[in-house]
């Protein structure tokens, strides 16, 4: 009897301490969250801070250290930004991290045959690849790679970004404080001009 007691003891004492080893892990690793969270907390508010030189500097200094998570953190943080330049940094690290984009036309409004000429042309939803980055020049190639195409780009100047596409398309967009590009796009052949929006994230 004495020793199935001893044995019960023993059992429960084996099993006490992986829940105890358990609750250790957890208080870690809480920790560990606690304190990431404050870092990025910490470096958004330097992001969105009102020292503009500071947040410029920290951007950069997030995105060079290659981790995927500041460079998220970062460029989220800079798209609400108060300053423009920190801004349209974030706007062009976004474009150019992108193998595509897509336009989307409002066509809520028009009637069957409105509809039916827009679907000849592009359609409401279009999805055109980046072909090659010129970072020097913020220019996006959507043919061929190399020097930025004429008349096939995607080319960014601070918030704004124009497009051209051939005879197809042509586009020029703003990026709104809600980290959408807005603007409109024209059918050259037809000069028919429709709002538009590239969703950025």
């Amino acid at each position: 009897m004495a020793g199935q007691r001893v044995l019960g003891v023993a059992v429960a004492t084996a099993l006490a301490v992986p829940v105890v080893a358990q609750e250790g892990d957890m208080d870690a690793l809480l920790a560990k969250i606690d304190s990431r969270s404050g870092q990025y907390g910490q470096l958004t508010d330097i992001l969105q801070g009102a020292d503009p030189n500071r947040a410029l500097a920290a951007f950069d200094v997030m995105l060079e250290t290659g981790d995927m998570s500041l460079r998220e953190t970062a460029i989220s943080a800079a798209m609400t930004a108060t300053d423009e330049r920190l801004r349209a940094r974030a706007l062009w690290e976004t474009l150019s991290q992108k193998d595509s984009f897509t336009i989307e036309i409002d066509a809520e409004d028009m009637d069957e045959d409105a509809r039916a000429t827009l679907d000849q042309w592009v359609g409401a939803i279009s999805t055109w690849g980046i072909t090659a980055r010129i970072s020097e020049t913020q220019c996006l190639n959507l043919y061929r790679t190399g020097d930025c195409q004429t008349d096939y780009h995607l080319s960014v100047s601070g918030l704004k970004v124009e497009m051209r596409y051939s005879n197809t398309i042509q586009g020029g967009f703003a990026m709104t404080s809600e980290g959408t590009l807005a603007g409109e796009v024209i059918n050259p052949s037809t000069k028919a001009a429709y709002s538009a929006t590239i969703q950025l994230r």
